[in-house]
């Protein structure tokens, strides 16, 4: 029995929910100032004046769930969204083998999360900032190229 290849596809239905906190004189005034603040793309910068308290994605009561696949030949280039979570997960992983003191395992964590920054494993340098408060603990990476 000869198999071929598809892509499939699902969708489901989702509301992107976001709130802010706004000080106004009306609630008519605190939506006009969101408005504006979504059309200048800063609703979510989260700053003392505009708190982001929260944003996420949340199913729609009722919601379709649709299947589609379409035959092809070859698979498509995966896109920007998946390289994007696969690099974020990766920068997460060289943290955390920083932190364990697993230097060789977090420079290949580290070249794995920013692969479009170097050309090699040997250029791939990395910089891990540990920050933690008392609830909670962030990790962030930022990698760059070494100039020869």
């Amino acid at each position: 029995m000869n198999k071929s290849k598809y892509v499939v596809t699902y969708e489901i239905d989702y509301k992107h929910r976001v709130v802010i906190g706004v000080t106004s004189e009306s609630e008519e005034t605190a939506v006009q100032v969101a408005k504006q603040a979504f059309d200048e793309g800063i609703i979510w910068d989260d700053t003392e004046k505009m708190p982001l308290l929260y944003d996420d994605y949340e199913e729609v009561d009722g919601e379709t769930l649709v299947f589609y696949a379409e035959k092809i030949t070859e698979y498509p280039k995966v896109d920007s969204s998946v390289i994007a979570m696969k690099e974020k997960e990766f920068a997460f992983q060289a943290c955390r083998a920083l932190l364990a003191g697993e230097i060789e395992s977090a420079m290949k964590l580290a070249g794995n999360a920013c692969p479009q920054e170097y050309s090699s494993f040997a250029d791939a340098v990395f910089l891990a900032v540990f920050n933690c408060g008392a609830k909670n603990m962030t990790f962030k990476i930022r990698c760059f190229n070494v100039t020869r």
